[in-house]
């Protein structure tokens, strides 16, 4: 039995070929994670109404339905602010004086985003990092960190970084 091949040339333009559209994909991917902003948003759940004087606002219909599984009938946007995703160094966004997070493209179409709590007089604490895909962001997936109010009992604060596009 004989088996037809291509001659040797053929063979090996069409692997440049290949390699070269792989290339330019991994490039328009790369690209595209480039100009991907994220924003984190710092939400307090609890039961309480809106503190007087506070300039919370409510999260979004969007964003509770994200919470739904969780008890707490308010949810508070703390603070927010929005960053570019880069691939050269995290970018570092504070949304209070105890909370941080930083997020990074790692180049591999997933996003590095690191919570960090801070403390007046120390180096930012690590508290949990967690890895997450960046074509589920830009699809409106929520990536969602979440624990235990200190300070008040039965209460609970989240950390949810979404997709923000950039602003032309």
């Amino acid at each position: 039995m004989h088996s037809i091949q291509p001659p040797h040339s053929q063979t090996r333009s069409g692997v440049l070929a290949l390699g070269a559209a792989c290339l330019t994909l991994w490039g328009s991917f790369h690209a595209v994670a480039d100009d991907l902003q994220v924003q984190a948003r710092l939400v307090w759940g609890t039961n309480n109404p809106k503190p007087e004087g506070s300039k919370y606002t409510p999260l979004d219909a969007k964003g509770r339905e994200k919470l739904r599984q969780f008890k707490w009938q308010n949810y508070w946007v703390v603070n927010q602010s929005v960053s570019k995703l880069d691939s050269q160094k995290a970018s570092r966004m504070s949304l209070s004086e105890k909370c941080a997070v930083d997020v990074k493209d790692l180049g591999n179409g997933t996003a590095e985003i690191r919570l960090f709590e801070l403390k007046t007089g120390t180096e930012p604490k690590l508290v949990k990092p967690v890895h997450h895909s960046i074509s589920a962001l830009r699809k409106g997936e929520y990536c969602i960190l979440a624990g235990d109010d200190k300070a008040v009992w039965d209460d609970a604060w989240f950390v949810i970084v979404t997709a923000s596009e950039p602003k032309h």
